[in-house]
């Protein structure tokens, strides 16, 4: 069972009666963490990968943001500078494309690349799609957020009905900015090596023997 570990962040006035303005969510199984205002509500999630879906109190807008963690090792080990180049390849159009499979017609109206999501690069997306809700379908439109790290790809997912949308996306953003992940990759450039593979092929002996060399392709 999924351990939840919920602390409260207060906002302090001069009135010593501080009030609680937003959730801040920890997953201690996938170190995950976000924050939302503490009028919004956990609700079931829908899928198996979503890791958290919060709701704000019910009203026709159907707004909700979900929180998703899916194993995907593409891309492990880079040199920290190709960070940009490794999201362009693996948040592509393309990328998005198959995510929206699992909607109801629906239709991408932009994406970029060079967001951010937790600690590393990612890409966004806005689009449009059909969801059904209590008592009817709805078109809706929703904005998201994946970031490939240590092997994990995270999506940030916020939708509401289309009318609706453009009063829900600075709430929207606000999320997206809160979500954290555990750090996998130290910030100093990594994996720049000597041209070894141009160089002379190294034996190993049993050990007390000398080691010996020979020239690249020589035996």
């Amino acid at each position: 069972m999924r351990f939840l570990v919920i602390f409260f962040a207060f906002l302090f006035a001069l009135n010593p009666a501080a009030r609680a303005d937003y959730v801040v969510w920890s997953d201690a199984q996938t170190g995950l963490s976000f924050s939302f205002p503490d009028t919004w509500q956990i609700v079931n999630n829908a899928a198996p990968d979503d890791v958290l879906t919060v709701m704000p109190p019910s009203g026709r807008a159907q707004a909700m943001c979900r929180l998703r963690a899916r194993e995907d090792r593409r891309f492990m080990i880079y040199p920290a500078r190709f960070g940009a180049a490794i999201q362009e390849l693996s948040v592509s159009k393309f990328f998005w494309e198959s995510y929206l499979d699992e909607f109801t017609n629906p239709e991408i109206i932009g994406y970029r690349d060079g967001a951010g999501l937790g600690r590393f690069y990612a890409g966004a997306v806005i689009a449009a799609y059909e969801d059904t809700v209590p008592g009817r379908r709805m078109r809706k439109r929703g904005v998201a957020f994946a970031s490939l790290y240590n092997g994990v790809a995270y999506i940030l997912e916020c939708s509401a009905h289309e009318d609706a949308f453009e009063s829900w996306w600075k709430p929207f953003l606000s999320i997206a900015g809160s979500v954290d992940f555990p750090k996998a990759y130290h910030e100093n450039r990594t994996g720049n090596y000597r041209p070894f593979l141009d160089g002379p092929f190294v034996f190993f002996r049993n050990p007390g023997e000398n080691k010996t060399t020979a020239p690249a392709g020589g035996e």
